[in-house]
């Protein structure tokens, strides 16, 4: 993985954690919302998708449904 490739990564998961942050209103609730297993990730937690674009792909369009008030 390249310069940019780690940078681009570093600053999705910046934004995820701040939107997290947003959508669960507050850091605590989105500490824990982000480590707590998912049956939509196959029971891993947001925190383990994260490692990729894909699975942050994820993570987003869950939070983005938490927010709004879709079902998860």
């Amino acid at each position: 993985m390249g310069k940019t490739d780690r940078s681009r990564l570093r600053r999705s998961v910046i934004e995820i954690v701040a939107l997290t942050c947003h959508a669960s209103n507050g850091a605590e609730s989105a500490r824990q919302w982000l480590r707590a297993p998912h049956a939509l990730l196959e029971d891993a937690s947001p925190l383990d998708q994260m490692d990729t674009i894909v699975g942050m792909e994820e993570v987003t369009t869950m939070l983005a449904h938490v927010e709004h008030g879709r079902p998860v």
